[in-house]
């Protein structure tokens, strides 16, 4: 008979690993209500019991992680109990938890599942559907993903020598749902066309790690920003979207090299982005609407405060003096790091 197993999980879609949680919950007597992919809000599932006029509601968040769940992640999830005014947070993860995200947990009164746990669930509750999601036979010993050797993305798609896959997750970009493949050299992204575990796909987009200048980053949230000429903004919403941040940051040697974002804001669809090159006033569905050349920068000045809202105005001469007002978040820090910018040349 066939056993659910971590690895089995790994090879599950990120969506239909939530869906296979709010099956569980609901074998175990729970009524359960997926929530609507990466706008979650921080939750994946609510889960709700009643009986004899007693009713309990806990907020689900599905990590289908590789390495251990941290204490910042438990921090991040901990608040939902308090502002959504639950009886309390479950964190569901394939891997497990740090010492310091246990203890953690424990003050909040967020329950702790890990995959040796949730292994243990599956196999007494939900033991006939592994069936489905192990339909692509053996790993054979090594790592797959939907069935597929890591290393190999499908549909094609030749890695060249040296490159491997470091991370893969299905992700909303923009209102679309595509998949991202991570390898040392190269961002794979597919447009995502999926049924519970299968997943067909077809490359759409390949972009070098060298042409990254950054990411800004939210809760669920992340806004990857490439292209050392051409500017091109990728709004990306995941629940494990951790996972993405954490593999880039590994990489940020190797787009360090040129021009890379230092600082960023965000209010509504408009972004601000300060690099070591220049500043770009950007919109994520219009484009870029200024840039400013930090060569071209004379002056740093903060405007406000006490009772006015605090301003960033910049002067430029680009033989015509012209006063920038940028509203952006801790103006002091990007007046900070524009002189310095600004300095080394």
């Amino acid at each position: 008979m066939t056993k659910w197993t971590i690895e089995t999980l790994h090879r599950i879609d990120p969506k239909d690993f939530e869906t296979l949680l709010s099956g569980l919950f609901s074998k175990m007597g729970y009524k359960t209500e997926l929530t609507q992919y990466s706008r979650d809000k921080g939750v994946d599932i609510v889960i709700r019991i009643e009986n004899f006029g007693l009713s309990h509601t806990w907020l689900v968040q599905a990590k289908r992680y590789t390495g251990p769940v941290g204490v910042r992640d438990v921090r991040e999830y901990s608040s939902l109990r308090y502002r959504d005014r639950v009886d309390g947070v479950i964190m569901v993860t394939t891997s497990s938890f740090t010492k310091e995200a246990i203890e953690e947990a424990a003050e909040h009164n967020l329950k702790l599942i890990d995959g040796k746990l949730l292994v243990e669930m599956l196999n007494h509750y939900l033991p006939d559907v592994c069936k489905e999601a192990d339909h692509d036979g053996k790993t054979h010993g090594k790592k797959t993903y939907a069935g597929r050797e890591m290393n190999d993305i499908g549909n094609g798609t030749i890695l060249k020598r040296g490159e491997q896959v470091l991370a893969r997750e299905v992700v909303m970009i923009g209102c679309e749902k595509s998949s991202i493949t991570l390898t040392n050299r190269n961002i794979f992204i597919k447009k995502e066309s999926s049924g519970l575990f299968t997943t067909n796909s077809n490359v759409d987009q390949r972009i070098e790690i060298k042409e990254i200048l950054g990411i800004h980053c939210e809760p669920n949230r992340m806004i990857l920003i490439t292209g050392k000429k051409k500017l091109r903004i990728y709004p990306i919403s995941s629940g494990n979207i951790s996972l993405l941040r954490e593999t880039l940051e590994t990489l940020r040697p190797e787009y360090l090299k040129g021009e890379y974002l230092t600082l960023s804001s965000r209010k509504g669809t408009e972004i601000i982005i300060l690099t070591n090159k220049r500043i770009i006033i950007t919109d994520v569905t219009q484009g870029i609407k200024e840039e400013i050349i930090n060569t071209k920068i004379i002056g740093v000045e903060l405007k406000g405060g006490f009772l006015k809202k605090e301003m960033l105005t910049i002067t430029e001469d680009t033989g015509v003096m012209t006063k920038h007002h940028l509203d952006v978040d801790v103006p002091a820090r990007w007046k900070e790091m524009i002189e310095e910018h600004v300095r080394i040349y």
